[in-house]
């Protein structure tokens, strides 16, 4: 070992010669020896087991491994070691097995190869073991309660360190779990009243009875996770009492028993730790603070409050810092300071690191490392103090550098460095590999390089060699230099700003003192991307549209893609709001989370250009956020909340609304306070016996935003009596011979208590006897009494009642009635009152009063009802009109006692022209008499009442076509119907223009301004007059739109005439037409005949005079405005193709004669013997010449088809053939399409149409007769 190395590290000193392959350097794959770090520092074992110390370097040639102990090489060839120490296969690692005390030692491992030797970090292997406890008796202690105690502990030597706890231990405990498990143990539980000094004694601050363990004993125990052993010892029993007398311990003042050092030493990036252990009664509170500053979130008392911890300590947590022990016995406070000094272990500013270098390059090794104290660094070559080496006139230490200067090849070498202060040492250990390499190219550049102008970009020509080569760039013939041609340390070519005079061949040329190399490549400049319409910023309200839109252009010969993104992410489609066209970005139904910026990239995958806009979205607030519960009382909660200004989503904050639930109810969410918007806390009144959740929404001028989430807390509130009784008490006499009571129910947020009930008290009024009666359901407010008396009064009262009692107040006693009856009673002599005539919806009547009183009223006297109905319609037509006691001047029921001692009352609102019946009665609160004698009579014609629906069918740009039910109640004959409009400007409605009348209920009304508003009325006519009105708000469709195209719904063809349907499709923002009309024209001609136009109120029309069984086309124009101005459109529906029927028609009529059908079988049964006699014929071998004949004829018998039907006759029209257009659809030519035509349906009857000419009913196929054999015939004929 040479002299002055640090005692954290023995290095061997090892033979500086080496013999030094000169051939070897040059080649690249040669390199020193390193070996790799090791984990663990210090290395642990039992006796007999394995040890196994890891060394594995790498290294070319194969590196030579070494070991020594305690400084001396390990000789494993002697018999002694070759038995039980091996080296790994192809590594280093030592393998002892059954190892031996003798085997503790410092282990370094050395590897070396021809360029140098590369050492280990040491590594201390110690025996495990740990001592028994000494024997002790079992120790008694007695402990005052209230008092405090302490537990000694000595632990036993221990390699490692045994970790110690207390457990408790039963007489009956007497061998314990595995031994490789702390499982099963009945530890002492620590906590803030029992801890443990870092020597292992168990502190009680405070004893208490529980502390006694029913007598079981205290055991320490030591526990060595290497060896596998738990060892116990120095048992204890602990025996807590009291002084007589006294029921609770006395009261102790605060006392320190123990306390860590007082001088801490932390080091940076560990742990620092701290304890006070107090005692006292009441249980003392310990405080930890530091002086002149405050605690930072790394500084922590423990849960159980003696220990204080500083993780991750850092220099500016050097300071005082200060235990407080105190209890309420004593103002007695117990202080005590602890000074921490912060030092750090060696760091690497700049930890060394391989090199390999070229012959005549120079080479700088730092080996700079900080720490406190500062550390002191040794450098080593090969092992050995760099100060033992030979002098080397390139080699000069420089403060922590080592520099080289003009290398050759003897140069390599292994370096170590060591860096090391009094809290510990970091080693490092490097080479030095100098080589001798030609100049080569490893990176060509690439062979066809295509960029955008106005880039920078990179041609690559990365090198390799030793030295390192010098590269130098052509483009063509020219060197490359200047501003915008840098030539990298690598060998790239970096060119600046790149135009399209840089398109071109480049040549790179690499070259040092053992050779050279080269490579070229082709770089094609194109126009660069520009964004030539920029997106807009956008603010809008939530729910709406954003669309931005971005353009750009390139060059012609790439093609353009265009990406968008959201604060700098791409946005995909997945989202279905959203959607994307090139460089358009749509997004509908937009909410606050929308807000962002949007970019528009614009690509042709060689450069892109970017153009950002700002969508702000206008919506609710977003919820607030951190909401907690400052404090729960019994009657009131305080909330607090955060809300920040980003979160009004660009519209101004109002207020909160600060919402809770309850345990009763969990999703109603009650409004418990309305704060204004510069407040972030909130006060809500509170119930006794409730469980509170709370939340918060914010509000702006857009709406209220979403509930917050809720308060982490739950706040309770406690029990106690009710805070009011039941309100709105009274009787209800709808159940005769009962007393029932009613009152408004208490809410499960009222009771304040459980068992809640409400207490019911009865007396009556002339009485003394009270009857008590509960109702325990709480959802219940009614309580029936029998009585067994009809309308008799009682004196009420209704108290809530809970567990706890009855609110302070007193409940109000009121004065009811039990259950009424129909009054014994009938008016009498009802008949219309002759002073008033009947009218269309009024009549006046008269009866004898009856009497009034309480005896014959069962119950209190309100008035009379007349009841009228239609007559033969009591059950379904019945209306009652009450005549109160007491009438109102403005009444619409009039009554009233006359000096002929009669009532009176007018009646209104009777149905108009109808047959009446009618009576009265006399009612109290709840029941009606008898009912009077009936009056017959009968009111006159009066207006008809609204009708019953009013809609616009289709809506032009200036007509609609309106439709309307009939009126609910004609009142009388209807004779037709008023239709008038008015025309709607923002609020203001324009004065009443009406259009027609008529008799009919679909009327169309023209000549209105286009995409304008209107108020279109109709009214019911009599010959009264006119009925109420109905109305509808409607809008006529914008000129600019195209007419909606009609669709034809039915074609019915008779011989000279056709009737035609139609519908016109209701497309939303689209007009139709004011006209329509139908157009025709035979299918030999182009030009197409018209109808006249007519306001279709009705879609069907008739064409007339048409040609029988000739094939037609129709068509359906609709047309509005007129023709040559700017208003006139047009649109008609696809054609339809049909034919007339006529001849058709006979034919079929002949083909279904009798004698037709039977000369057909006849001629059958002829053609059937003619086949037989053939096939006779061929079989005997004659020969039948048909198929020459055929072919003399132009038609090819052997292509295996059926040409039966090629010599049927067609007849003029082609109608009633096997193979006719009609009967082959594959046949039929386009423009003749009959598919829709009358002919198919066979129904071609004009009576079928109603008046209006729809149709009278469903129509089915119906085709003309044929008869079965039809082909045959026309196969023979």
């Amino acid at each position: 070992m040479g002299p002055g190395l640090p005692p954290a590290l023995v290095l061997v000193v090892l033979s500086t010669g080496l013999a030094v392959a000169t051939e070897s350097l040059s080649n690249p794959s040669y390199k020193p020896p390193s070996v790799a770090r090791a984990n663990t520092r210090n290395v642990y074992y039992l006796a007999e087991e394995k040890i196994e110390l890891d060394c594995i370097a790498e290294g070319s040639p194969e590196p030579i491994y070494r070991w020594f102990k305690n400084g001396v090489q390990l000789n494993l060839s002697t018999p002694e070691n070759k038995a039980r120490m091996t080296l790994q296969s192809n590594v280093g690692t030592l393998v002892i097995d059954q190892a031996r005390t003798t085997d503790e030692g410092t282990y370094q491992c050395v590897a070396e190869n021809n360029f140098g030797k590369s050492l280990s970090i040491k590594r201390n292997v110690q025996l495990a073991r740990m001592d028994p406890f000494p024997t002790t008796v079992i120790q008694t202690k007695r402990a005052l309660l209230g008092r405090s105690e302490i537990l000694t502990c000595t632990p036993p030597n221990s390699i490692p360190k045994a970790k110690i706890s207390w457990i408790i231990v039963s007489e009956g405990d007497m061998d314990y779990r595995d031994e490789d498990s702390d499982e099963g143990f009945n530890f002492v539980n620590l906590d803030n009243r029992i801890t443990m000094d870092w020597k292992g004694n168990l502190y009680i601050t405070n004893v208490k009875q529980e502390d006694g363990q029913d007598g079981d004993k205290y055991v320490c125990m030591a526990n060595n996770k290497i060896v596998r052993s738990f060892n116990q010892g120095e048992d204890k029993i602990l025996e807590p009492f009291g002084n007589p007398g006294e029921k609770e311990p006395a009261d102790e003042p605060v006392s320190l028993l123990w306390h860590s050092d007082l001088k801490v030493l932390g080091l940076v990036g560990k742990t620092a730790k701290f304890k006070c252990i107090f005692a006292g009664n009441p249980q003392a509170k310990i405080v930890w603070r530091r002086k002149g500053k405050e605690l930072n979130s790394r500084m922590k008392q423990s849960k159980d409050i003696f220990d204080f911890e500083i993780k991750r300590v850092k220099y500016e947590d050097a300071g005082e810092y200060v235990c407080e022990g105190s209890n309420s016995a004593h103002d007695k406070v117990i202080r005590k300071t602890f000074v921490l000094t912060v030092e750090a272990r060696p760091k690497w500013v700049v930890e060394p690191k391989d090199l390999i270098k070229g012959v005549e390059e120079n080479a700088e090794f730092s080996c700079e490392a900080k720490g406190s104290p500062e550390p002191t660094v040794q450098w080593y070559i090969n092992g050995n103090q760099i100060e033992l080496e030979p002098d080397n006139p390139r080699r000069k230490l420089v403060g922590n550098k080592l520099i080289f200067t003009n290398l050759s090849k003897t140069d390599s070498d292994v370096i170590q460095c060591n860096a090391t202060n009094k809290n510990g040492f970091i080693w490092a250990d490097f080479f030095l590999h100098v080589l001798a390499i030609p100049a080569n190219v490893d990176r060509e550049p690439l062979p066809r390089l295509k960029v955008a102008e106005g880039q920078t970009i990179t041609l690559t020509c990365q090198s390799s060699g030793k030295p390192k080569p010098t590269v130098v760039w052509f483009k063509g013939t020219q060197p490359l230099t200047g501003d915008r041609h840098v030539v990298q340390d690598n060998g790239d070519l970096l060119i600046k700003n790149v135009n399209h005079k840089d398109t071109g061949n480049y040549k790179c040329y690499a070259r040092n003192r053992f050779g050279k190399d080269e490579a070229n490549g082709t770089l094609t400049v194109r126009k660069k991307t520009k964004i030539d319409s920029v997106p807009l910023d956008l603010e809008l309200i939530y729910g709406n549209e954003a669309t931005f839109t971005c353009g750009a252009i390139t060059d012609p010969l790439e093609t353009l893609e265009y990406i968008w993104l959201r604060d700098g992410v791409r946005i995909e489609e997945d989202d279905p709001r959203v959607s994307i066209n090139d460089g358009t970005l749509t997004i509908i139904d937009i909410n606050s989370k929308d807000t962002a910026n949007y970019t528009c990239m614009a690509s042709n995958g060689l450069d892109n250009a970017t153009a950002t806009a700002k969508l702000q979205v206008k919506a609710p607030p977003d919820p607030p956020y951190n909401v907690s519960l400052r404090h729960c009382y019994a009657n009131d909660a305080l909330l607090k909340w955060q809300f920040d200004k980003n979160q009004e989503n660009f519209s101004p904050l109002q207020g909160f609304i600060v919402e809770y639930n309850t345990s009763f109810n969990p999703d109603n969410w009650v409004t418990g306070a309305r704060p204004s918007a510069d407040s972030r806390e909130a006060k809500i009144k509170l119930s006794l016996w409730v469980r509170y959740n709370f939340r918060v929404k914010a509000i702006n001028e857009i709406g209220v935003g979403k509930p917050s989430a809720i308060n982490p807390s739950e706040c309770k509130t406690p029990q106690g009596q009710p805070d009011r009784h039941p309100r709105k008490v009274q009787t209800v006499g709808d159940k005769t011979n009962f007393l029932v009571v009613e009152w408004e129910t208490m809410p499960q947020i009222e009771h304040n208590a459980p068992d809640f009930f409400y207490n019911i008290s009865v007396r009556e009024k002339d009485g003394n006897a009270v009857m008590n009666l509960v109702e325990t359901d709480f959802t219940v407010g009614r309580k029936e009494i029998f009585i067994n008396k009809t309308y008799k009064p009682y004196y009420i009262i209704v108290r809530a009642q809970n567990i706890v009692g009855q609110p302070d107040n007193k409940a109000q006693e009121i004065l009811g009635y039990s259950g009424e009856a129909a009054p014994t009673v009938v008016p009498s002599n009802f008949e219309l009152d002759p002073d008033k005539n009947v009218t269309a919806t009024s009549a006046g009547f008269r009866w004898d009063p009856v009497n009034t009183s309480t005896e014959f009223m069962q119950g209190e006297y309100k008035g009379y009802k007349i009841r009228y109905w239609k007559k033969d319609q009591k059950e379904t037509t019945m209306h009652e009109v009450f005549i109160p006691d007491s009438v109102k001047e403005d009444s619409r029921r009039k009554r009233r006692q006359t000096a002929d001692n009669k009532m009176r009352a007018e009646v209104r609102n009777l149905p108009s022209y109808a047959e009446i019946e009618s009576d009265v009665v006399v009612v109290n609160n709840y029941f009606s008499s008898e009912g009077s004698n009936i009056v017959n009579f009968s009111t006159p014609e009066g207006v008809p009442s609204a009708v019953e629906y009013l809609d616009a069918l289709y809506r032009g740009s200036t007509h609609f076509l309106l439709e309307w039910g009939e009126p609910k109640e004609p009142n009388g004959n209807v004779t037709g119907y008023k239709v008038g409009y008015k025309k709607i400007q923002g609020l203001e409605i324009g004065e009443l223009e009406v259009s027609k009348t008529v008799t009919k209920r679909r009327v169309f009304l023209g000549n209105l301004t286009p995409d304008t508003a209107y108020r279109v009325y109709v009214w019911g006519l009599t010959q009264e007059g006119q009925g109420e009105e109905y109305y509808i708000d409607v809008r006529t469709a914008e000129h600019t739109s195209d007419l909606v195209r009609p669709i034809i719904d039915e074609v019915r063809a008779a011989a000279t005439s056709v009737k035609v349907t139609w519908q016109i499709p209701d497309i939303e923002g689209r007009p139709v037409g004011a006209l329509s009309f139908l157009q025709y024209r035979q299918l030999t001609k182009n030009d197409w005949e018209s109808v006249p136009e007519e306001e279709h109120e009705d879609f069907w029309q008739e064409i007339e005079g048409l040609k029988e069984a000739t094939p037609y086309q129709v068509r359906v124009v609709t047309k509005t405005g007129q023709f040559g101005t700017e208003s006139y459109q047009e649109a008609a529906s696809d054609p339809r193709t049909f034919t007339t029927t006529g001849v058709a028609a006979k034919k079929a009529n002949v083909l279904s004669a009798g004698w037709f059908i039977g000369m057909m079988v006849a001629i059958a049964i002829l053609l059937l013997i003619l086949i037989i006699v053939c096939i006779i014929k061929r079989n005997r071998g004659d020969k039948y010449h048909v198929q020459e004949k055929e072919r003399l004829r132009g038609s090819n018998p052997d292509d295996g088809q059926d040409h039966f039907n090629e010599y049927a006759k067609s007849d003029e029209n082609g109608v009633g053939q096997s193979n006719s257009f009609e009967n082959n659809p594959e046949k039929m030519p386009l423009e003749y399409d009959e598919t829709d035509s009358m002919e198919d349906y066979g129904d071609v009857d004009p009576g079928k149409f109603n008046e209006d000419g729809s149709f009278i009913g469903q129509y089915g196929v119906q085709k003309s007769p044929e008869p079965a054999n039809a082909s045959a015939m026309s196969t023979l004929v």
